[in-house]
């Protein structure tokens, strides 16, 4: 808890009587004829000073009677029961007037003092000089009364220090009209001063190890901080930096040092070791300064999620490690959580403000998520905690912490998302009107376009300049709010920097994609110091339509929820009805357009067009809706199964198996028979389990003569509890099941879903700090184990379920900029929901989503990790619910998949597989799992009721 200087209402300010000068004269004389060897020892001697009593300084004495002296608006008091020994102080003021005259008549310091002002500060009040006697207490309470008209938020108290002729800020905070302080040592010169916002505020930009520095990005920056250094537990760094920065160039270089790759999975165990170890901590210092001195500018250090209790710890290595690089000129820029605010009280936990304040350079200030934070107020979070912020760090030491990204928020919590992202459960165009029989519209014909997702609250929050969509089910309740980040909520949120003349703002998430168009521009023009851009915008949606020589015919604004009707009477050809939601001049987001076919009627049926009639401008991103042609029924009925012919199934680096309710499994012989050389077999991991528990499923496997792929997953109410220290405990199973000799041991199950993973903390990089840690432990222990990353769930529906799902391609991609290649063999995947043949790269019936197909699934894994490791799916499988009751309508997309086809695409995908390769392993799901209900496993078996296997012999047939 950060301590409030607070007047002592128990303890009255007495004045204290003054006492010295030539009026103690006598006393003096006889002291020294009776004791003069006694006097020679004590002038050497603190209380006692001479000089002082010979130039006659009336010091008034304090005590618990008189524990105060004033002089003109400055008090000096004392409170507790602490005095120190014969304490005294004197106290005299210089005029401001004489101060700005440079009147040495008043102190030979003066004109120094009036020199080294900063332009930025603007002096308020007289000056004191303050001289002491006798042995200080260990604290002394200074109270300055604030001049009436002075603005209190900009409003500091300095000390003129005469040893390095500079004006220190002193921690004040304002109190009953004065500002008050409790400080150790008592300064000698004090005085308030009135703070100017910087001419050019500052800009730091961190960016993660997996982005590299843009150029258009560096011209934002006055500070680069690029990431990928992690503290070891023996004080020294690991890691390696970002790429794209430049030493020489415009801006400062200051590499950051974090105890995280994924600020979900921190790491704060290291560093508390560290800290608690006096020689670690000493050690630790000496190599971050070591590495900052190699060329570098300085260093950030982010070292999050701190106990509390090593709040001493860390205030110790901050003051050490800055005074290692003062000394070599260099910046120490220091990243803090926002403070709390408990019964009144501002705590900051284990991050004392004040301390880290006088040994930084700068501060970073991690502000909340939450966007009306940001409200004006005094009593608003934001504004009250900068209020206070400033009377513990020297506001232009301060740089706030802002997210460039929206944020969705579900149930009262904040998680960053991309504009794009956030608007995406708008849905895509789809598209009304009459068709003829050959599947064209006739010119002139009503058309009617909408977008096909949730419905839509829109609003604004003036107070904030801010815009936000609320989606709505089908009953109009809420489901998710996103609060978009546009340039105008942005430049609202950084001139908070502005009424508290702050040194500037910091961002660490611009260069990770899904920034609101214009961004870029408003924090240049922050920096620039040029106007600030208008509020908030309301949104709305923008039409086109466009002929295939990219000529816009009509352009229609329309609200989010409503339809557009037109009509296209224009000559006959193709056209594209695309639509971008939009709000103020930059901050729009194209949707998914829609193709249209506008023909008179003719005997010869054209063909359809795609959505893209012509390169620019191009309707928008697929999947789109065809609304010319027919939409079958769901189903798998209509297409072939014809098996792969003999040796299409390529053996060799590609090798396949089955996922069994065990390796004591009655279909070994029907696997063989397939061609399977490999077994899987999922465990369930709790906290304390034995990794003897793999034993049995390893020797059986092995015994049958197969290979084994162990899929080892816990619970998410584990992990959620346990946090990193769970990952740790993980890992060390997973150690401990590599050291009994599986041949493969698969990392989690589908940590892309809640039902896998914490809601809320799905996160591709923080998946990617359990793989690190898992990867490590295994090859540790046997490094002959081929270690696959967790397969994410095939889905496309994290706009509709906001913090529980991530889309399976947006989840490997951030396990890839995490560094996931680098902790794995193999990509894990799944394909679990195909109704049309393996081969076939359209004609899906629901629609084109890449997850419908096997080559969408191998074609998107493959170029999101760049080839750099091989594809392995742990669960491939076809559903049919032939030779059982008809499945729960969930599951009725597969309804008339038949065992044949099955087969029959099994096959097919063993031999596509086999020849793509990309794929070092297939794993069927599954060979003979019997359960069927609302999870039809035994719908997906290659054992059929009756126990055959067409599968096998398909697959037999092909090898």
């Amino acid at each position: 808890m950060d301590v409030q200087p607070m007047l002592n209402e128990e303890m009255p300010v007495n004045p204290a009587p003054r006492r010295g000068g030539f009026g103690c004269w006598i006393t003096g004389c006889a002291t020294v004829l009776v004791a003069g060897a006694l006097i020679a020892a004590g002038l050497l001697l603190p209380p006692f000073n001479l000089a002082d009593r010979l130039r006659g300084t009336n010091y008034a004495m304090l005590s618990a009677e008189a524990n105060a002296v004033a002089e003109g608006e400055l008090t000096l008091a004392v409170y507790g029961e602490d005095f120190g020994q014969n304490f005294g102080v004197d106290v005299q003021s210089v005029p401001m007037t004489s101060f700005l005259a440079g009147d040495t008549t008043a102190g030979a310091w003066i004109p120094d003092a009036l020199a080294a002002a900063p332009p930025t500060l603007a002096i308020q009040s007289s000056v004191y000089s303050i001289k002491t006697t006798g042995a200080a207490p260990d604290e002394v309470t200074l109270s300055l009364t604030i001049p009436s008209g002075v603005d209190t938020d900009v409003l500091d108290l300095y000390t003129w220090d005469t040893n390095s002729n500079t004006w220190r800020f002193i921690p004040a905070q304002e109190i009953g009209g004065a500002l008050v302080t409790t400080v150790a040592t008592v300064p000698e010169h004090v005085a308030l001063f009135q703070a100017a916002p910087p001419d050019q505020p500052r800009v730091l930009l961190s960016y993660d190890v997996t982005q590299v520095l843009s150029s258009d990005s560096a011209q934002l920056a006055t500070f680069v901080a690029p990431a990928g250094l992690q503290p070891a537990l023996d004080g020294k760094l690991v890691g390696a930096l970002g790429a794209g920065f430049d030493l020489n160039a415009g801006y400062l270089v200051t590499p950051a040092v974090r105890n995280y790759v994924d600020p979900l999975a921190t790491d704060p165990q290291t560093v508390s070791a560290i800290l608690a170890n006096n020689t670690l901590r000493a050690e630790h210092a000496l190599q971050v300064a070591a590495f900052a001195g190699a060329g570098y500018d300085g260093v950030l250090i982010d070292y999050r999620d701190l106990p509390a209790d090593m709040r001493a710890n860390f205030s110790q290595f901050v003051t050490d490690l800055g005074a290692r690089l003062d000394q070599v000129g260099l910046l120490l820029i220091v990243s803090v959580p926002a403070a709390e605010n408990v019964g009144g009280e501002w705590e900051t936990g284990a991050y004392d403000w004040r301390a880290i304040g006088s040994a930084a350079d700068f501060v970073q200030i991690n502000l909340p998520s939450d966007p009306r934070a940001f409200e004006t107020g005094s009593d608003r979070l934001v504004e009250a905690m900068l209020r206070w912020g400033v009377g513990e760090v020297s506001r232009d030491k301060m740089l706030i912490g802002l997210s460039a990204l929206s944020q969705r928020e579900t149930n009262g919590t904040f998680a960053p998302i991309g504009f794009g992202e956030a608007l995406s459960a708008l849905g895509d165009v789809a598209v009304e009107a009459q068709t003829s029989e050959t599947g064209t519209i006739d010119p002139g014909a009503l058309i009617m376009a909408r977008l096909d997702g949730y419905n839509v609250a829109a609003g604004t929050e003036a107070s904030i300049a801010g815009t936000f969509i609320e989606y709505m089910d089908e009953s109009g309740n809420p489901v998710a709010r996103m609060w978009l980040t546009t340039p105008e909520a942005l430049r609202y949120r950084m001139d908070k920097t502005v009424p508290f003349a702050l040194g500037g703002v910091a961002f660490a998430d611009l260069l990770g994609g899904g920034v609101a168009g214009g961004v870029a521009q408003t924090i240049l023009d922050y920096k620039l110091g040029l106007p600030d851009m208008p509020g908030a915008s309301e949104l709305a949606l923008r039409w086109t339509i466009q002929g295939a020589d990219g000529t816009v015919l009509d352009t229609v604004q329309t609200g989010l929820n409503d339809e557009l009707v037109a009509t296209i009477a224009a000559p006959d050809g193709n056209y594209a009805i695309n639509v971008e939601v939009v709000g103020g001049d930059s901050s729009n987001a194209a949707r998914g357009g829609a193709a249209v076919a506008v023909f008179a009627p003719t005997l010869t049926p054209t063909p359809l067009p795609t959505s893209t009639p012509t390169p620019t401008p191009a309707p928008t991103v697929a999947p789109i809706v065809q609304p010319v042609a027919p939409v079958a029924q769901p189903g798998g009925g209509g297409q072939g199964a014809v098996a792969p012919g003999a040796g299409s199934i390529v053996v060799g680096n590609f090798e396949y198996g089955g996922h069994v309710t065990g390796t004591g499994t009655g279909a070994s012989g029907a696997m063989q028979r397939a061609g399977m050389t490999w077994m899987k077999v999922q465990l369930r991991y709790s906290p304390g389990t034995d990794p003897g528990v793999a034993s049995q499923y390893i020797s059986e496997a092995h015994g049958r003569g197969f290979k084994i792929l162990l899929g080892v997953v816990g619970y998410p109410a584990d992990l959620a509890a346990g946090g990193s220290g769970y990952m740790q405990q993980f890992a060390s199973f997973l150690g401990g099941v590599a050291s009994q000799g599986p041949d493969a041991i698969e990392v989690w199950n589908e940590p892309n879903i809640d039902r896998e993973w914490p809601e809320g903390q799905i996160s591709g990089a923080t998946y990617t700090e359990m793989l690190r840690l898992a990867y490590q432990a295994i090859k540790g222990a046997n490094g002959g184990v081929m270690v696959i990353s967790a397969a994410p769930a095939p889905t496309g529906a994290e706009a509709a379920y906001p913090g529980r799902v991530v889309n399976d391609d947006r989840f490997v991609r951030d396990m890839v900029a995490a560094g996931a290649a680098n902790y794995m063999d193999c990509l894990g995947a799944h394909y679990n929901e195909g109704i049309v043949p393996p081969s076939a790269r359209n004609g899906d019936p629901r629609d084109g989503y890449y997850t419908r197909y096997f080559f969408g699934m191998l074609d998107t894994y493959w170029n999101a990790i760049g080839g750099a490791r091989p594809i392995c799916f742990t669960e491939l499988g076809y559903l049919t619910p032939e030779g059982y009751p008809p499945l729960d309508p969930y599951f009725g997309w597969a309804s008339n998949v038949t065992v044949a086809q099955q087969a029959a695409w099994l096959a097919e995908a063993a031999a596509l597989a086999s020849q793509s390769g990309k794929v070092r392993l297939m794993i069927i799901w599954n060979v003979d799992f019997s359960n069927y209900g609302a999870d039809p496993m035994a719908g997906y078996a290659m054992i059929r009721p009756g126990g055959g296997c067409p599968a096998c012999d398909a697959m037999a047939a092909a090898r």
